[in-house]
């Protein structure tokens, strides 16, 4: 699949008029913005504490995508999958494009019900994000990074049946995944189980590189990407889940204005 091909002839027109870094910055957060509306809302419950590391060390952490770590058995489609090169007769795999693309999960639905949030937190006491697809990709990509236009990305996720992804994605025509953008190989972690579909999820993806300013900027610990962040571009309100203890609710609202981000906080109707 291939996305946003009217953006991309804007891009280059753009860039050979001498575009600015911020209105090319704006092209590139449209371009890498697949099937979902970039200024519609989109929610996400983490626990309160795991909030709190990441505006402290002003980073997004993301989990790297895999079946294991992500307990699904269609997830990274094309990880350890082999293939045969038609020219030299040898097996290969994609390993080297899909191993190092981490993700976080957003939902267009509100996940305000009891039962999403005692899944979704696991029962810690946990807040619901509300952003938006072009926020969350402006607070990530830093111009200052030469890369940044081919790492960050965004989709709205496609549910299919298994037979269905494991015909796609067995196929022996692996070069139907490459491209210039990447963006074949972000279609591949935006499709899962049809059984999955009433997460209504969006997925926000940071393909690691490794080259200069991500050694410096991004840190990998384990299973995780932590990179560059700026939540006051990011957050447009934030919920209290039914885990919190009226106590957190000044902590929380104090972390917040100490780091400059002034948005709504709200009690949730599970907490209520």
């Amino acid at each position: 699949m291939r996305f946003n091909d009217n953006i991309v002839g804007q891009i280059i027109r753009a860039d050979s008029l001498g575009a600015s870094p911020q209105e090319m910055k704006e092209l590139y957060i449209q371009r890498n913005a697949f099937e979902v509306d970039v200024h519609a809302p989109i929610y996400r419950i983490v626990r309160l504490e795991h909030l709190y590391e990441d505006l402290r060390d002003k980073c997004l952490t993301h989990t790297k995508i895999d079946k294991l770590g992500w307990g699904d058995s269609t997830e990274n489609p094309l990880l350890d999958r082999s293939f045969v090169d038609e020219v030299t007769g040898k097996e290969l795999t994609l390993n080297g494009v899909v191993g190092s693309v981490f993700g976080s999960c957003w939902s267009r639905s509100k996940l305000d019900q009891p039962d999403e949030w005692a899944i979704f937190s696991r029962r810690q006491p946990s807040v619901r994000l509300q952003s938006t697809p072009h926020k969350l990709l402006a607070a990530a990509m830093s111009i200052e990074n030469p890369f940044y236009s081919l790492q960050h990305m965004i989709g709205k996720m496609r549910y299919q049946p298994e037979q269905e992804i494991e015909a796609h994605f067995g196929d022996p025509d692996w070069q139907k995944h490459l491209d210039s953008l990447g963006q074949g190989i972000a279609a591949s972690f935006l499709i899962l189980s049809e059984d999955l579909s009433n997460e209504d999820e969006v997925r926000l993806l940071y393909n690691h590189l490794d080259e200069p300013w991500a050694r410096v900027n991004a840190r990998l610990t384990g299973q995780f990407a932590k990179i560059p962040f700026d939540w006051g571009k990011a957050i447009q309100e934030v919920t209290v889940g039914p885990f919190v203890v009226n106590e957190s609710m000044a902590t929380l609202s104090a972390k917040l204005r100490e780091l400059g981000i002034t948005c709504p906080i709200s009690i949730g109707a599970a907490k209520s």
